[in-house]
């Protein structure tokens, strides 16, 4: 299926096809420049949404010799470390969160990741690989090792947090009605139970509360149940992006991965922070999951459960009025999937085939165009799920100003591809 077949105007002059077209590689002198050591430019910390305009950094690697460790921790059961290092010598953002990963084709295969996220015109922290820091970050002297960086973000907030927080509550607190005694009651507890788990995770270990998180869970599952339809969107395209992208560590224990921010007007965007394991859909090439309400994300499955295939043949589009219905929300995700092409993947998989071979000794593992199949592959069956190619040209026909302004969103990734 061709998901990129929507009328004309409906795309920009030039946008790759399905995953069938092949378009040139990046060019050799191109990702060969990306070896070199390259002063760090100044970049939007969340490209596309934090209104600065800044267009999306080269990948890297950079140098962060002169970082030094300003925050670490671990999430309990995250395998990598996570550190905050600052850098003297940068302009804004001059604080980093950094990831690191087993691997260099790790490394390049979350930045990969990020970068398609963003090409749906979702928010998440602008990524950039650098290296020279395995000292502050690892403990170890692995001057070429490659790690993730980006921007530390302060008004950026947990999604088990923020639905224990003020902010959440005020939210459901407005709508109709007001807040239900039952959502009192699980906010109560969940806060409860977040105090356990702490005091388990001194006294024991990060395992200890494992039970205990489990149970705070659910309540923040009540609280999350009870945010408007316009919220749950929000974070629902996030969910449906991890399905894409083979996401399986959106939830943590600590719901640390999804979350909530807040950029310099005080407006909420939801945000996925992290993409450690993304891509990892080899031996399934075409397997975009089949149920959107499975895994440990399944609270903002709980909409996109009620989609009936049937309903996009007999009852479209009918189905679609209800701007922040599941309906819409999946005709909305399958518009901004089928805008993504070859060609605009193709430079960021050369890139990652480069940077795998050069820093991972590994013979850079898939070829580019291999790597494009399978992502584009999954996305096809994503988008079968989510109504087809022709749900999408009905949503943007019936929504042409929100399909402008996605498509905006979407063009501060898609026309920058060709620069890694």
């Amino acid at each position: 299926m061709n998901v990129n077949a929507y009328p004309p105007g409906d795309l920009p002059a030039g946008r790759a096809g399905g995953h069938g077209h092949r378009v040139a590689p990046y060019s050799a002198a191109s990702v060969n420049a990306l070896m070199e050591r390259m002063p760090l430019p100044v970049f939007a910390p969340v490209t596309g949404h934090d209104g600065t305009g800044a267009p999306l950094p080269p990948a890297g690697p950079y140098d962060f010799s002169a970082a030094q460790r300003v925050h670490d921790g671990r999430a309990a059961e995250s395998p990598v470390a996570v550190v905050r290092l600052s850098l003297p010598s940068a302009g804004p953002p001059a604080q980093y969160v950094v990831r690191s990963h087993p691997s260099a084709a790790s490394a390049t295969q979350a930045w990969l990741a990020s970068r398609l996220c963003g090409a749906l015109g979702l928010a998440t922290p602008t990524a950039i690989l650098v290296r020279g820091c395995s000292l502050a970050v690892d403990g170890i002297h692995d001057p070429e090792r490659l790690y993730l960086a980006t921007p530390f973000l302060p008004a950026y907030e947990s999604l088990g947090r923020w639905l224990e927080g003020d902010a959440a509550w005020r939210v459901i607190d407005g709508v109709p009605g007001g807040a239900s005694p039952a959502c009192g009651q699980a906010r109560t507890e969940a806060r409860e139970l977040g105090r356990q788990v702490a005091r388990l995770a001194d006294a024991v270990g990060p395992q200890a509360g494992a039970a205990a998180m489990q149970a705070r869970n659910a309540h923040r599952a009540v609280l999350y149940g009870a945010l408007p339809d316009v919220y749950q969107c929000a974070l629902e395209r996030h969910r449906l992006a991890a399905m894409w992208l083979d996401n399986r560590d959106l939830f943590d224990g600590d719901m640390g991965n999804l979350g909530i921010w807040r950029d310099k007007n005080d407006l909420p965007y939801a945000m996925t922070v992290d993409f450690t394991g993304c891509l990892g859909m080899a031996a399934t090439p075409a397997g975009a999951p089949r149920c959107l309400r499975s895994g440990a994300s399944a609270m903002l499955g709980r909409r996109l459960g009620e989609l009936r295939a049937a309903d996009w043949t007999n009852a479209m589009p009918d189905v679609l009025k209800d701007p922040v219905g599941v309906y819409a929300l999946a005709a909305e995700m399958a518009y901004r999937l089928g805008r993504i092409g070859t060609s605009d993947i193709l430079p960021w998989a050369s890139v990652v085939s480069a940077l795998t071979e050069r820093f991972g000794g590994d013979g850079g593992g898939d070829a580019p165009h291999a790597r494009i199949d399978r992502i584009l592959a999954r996305r096809d069956s994503l988008v079968a799920l989510l109504g087809g190619t022709n749900a999408a040209q009905t949503w943007a026909r019936m929504y042409p100003t929100r399909a402008a302004a996605i498509g905006a969103q979407q063009s501060r990734f898609l026309a920058s591809s060709q620069y890694p």
